[in-house]
């Protein structure tokens, strides 16, 4: 009979644990239901004043970010070696995977980096830095060719060869970054001229990561990365100032860390990622510093190693906070945060004019 007994409460707490396990997994199914239609709900993003707004988290390592008149957002989501496009508001619409190369072939990514959007064209470039070139599609995403067009027509060094990092529509020129400088292109793909050579002198870069341009005015601006500095030139090419100083070590002689894109605002003024000081410098055309703002860490708006960014017609700042595996999403508006007179006055001594 104790035996029985036993066997009998046995069963009983046998079935209990089995019930309470069952329960368990139904909760936590459930809730992982919630949770995705909590993360796919539409996020209703609204600021007026400067402010962090909200990070899309679903990424891996980005790198690239840009927006077009629509405000929908293009993100190199390079730790998978995607592309993905998302709406204002920051919900995933598509992924940039479902069209064919110049071979009629799947077209993959495999290090995507520097995203430009062309509205007046409907083009779309996407620079590849290890597999050795650009992708210009629609902005649906149907493939429309590759740049260089003919890649002998570039004038490489052979060591260096072709490793396009960033990439900027201008009013009548496409500018591409690689390691030894700034490659020119027409719009229709055809190569025009390259910019400088591999070095630390003036006129010579050390993998510049970032170019941009200002419409407006049609001056660029380069971060050129291992050399610790932003370069800006005019659009033919020639230097108006170069901002940081060469470092070998680990960049306590420049104000620049590790610069390694920039973004012109509405506004005008020029955003710089320095990557190593995990924060972005906001300068005007001239080079003098006018904000800066971040710091390293995993909470909202704090970074570690800020990549790409870009500014929207609505002065959304888009930026790639790579190790964070996220993209923040910040409202500009004036006043800026402000800066010190010592700050001022030492990137102010780290200016060289033309």
């Amino acid at each position: 009979m104790s035996g029985f007994m036993d066997s009998l409460r046995y069963d009983i707490s046998l079935r209990r644990r089995v019930i309470a396990l069952a329960i368990l997994v139904v909760v936590l199914v459930i809730a992982g239901i919630l949770l995705l239609i909590k993360m796919n709900e539409k996020r209703e993003i609204t600021g007026s004043s400067f402010s962090f707004l909200v990070s899309i988290y679903d990424l891996t390592s980005p790198m690239g970010v840009a927006t077009d008149r629509d405000e929908q957002i293009y993100v190199s989501n390079t730790g998978k070696s995607e592309v993905n496009v998302y709406d204002m508001d920051g919900v995933l619409n598509r992924k940039l995977d479902d069209t064919v190369d110049e071979k009629g072939e799947p077209l993959r990514f495999y290090s995507p980096y520097g995203i430009a959007v062309d509205d007046a064209r409907d083009k779309l470039y996407i620079s590849d830095y290890s597999w050795g070139g650009v992708r210009v599609l629609t902005k649906e995403g149907e493939f429309l060719y590759n740049l260089p067009k003919n890649p002998a027509d570039l004038p490489l060094d052979p060591s260096l060869g072709w490793s396009p990092f960033s990439v900027a529509v201008g009013e009548d020129r496409i500018y591409v970054s690689s390691k030894d400088g700034i490659y020119v292109f027409g719009l229709e793909g055809e190569f025009i001229a390259h910019w400088g050579t591999r070095g630390n002198e003036m006129g010579q870069y050390d993998y510049p990561n970032g170019v941009a341009v200002d419409r407006a005015t049609g001056n660029l601006f380069v971060t050129d990365t291992i050399n610790r500095r932003v370069v800006s030139l005019n659009s033919e090419g020639k230097l108006r100032w170069v901002l940081g100083v060469v470092d070998a070590g680990k960049g306590d002689a420049s104000v620049f860390q590790l610069p390694r894109s920039v973004a012109i605002g509405n506004d005008g003024l020029v955003y710089v990622t320095d990557t190593f000081s995990h924060r972005i410098v906001v300068l005007d055309q001239d080079g003098t510093l006018v904000s800066m703002f971040g710091e390293r860490g995993t909470d909202d708006a704090q970074f570690s190693f800020p990549e790409g960014l870009t500014i929207s017609s609505s002065d959304r700042l888009y930026v790639a906070d790579r190790q964070n595996n996220r993209l923040q999403i910040w409202q500009l508006a004036p006043p800026l945060p402000s800066v010190t007179p010592a700050d001022v006055k030492r990137f102010g001594g780290a200016l060289k004019k033309f």
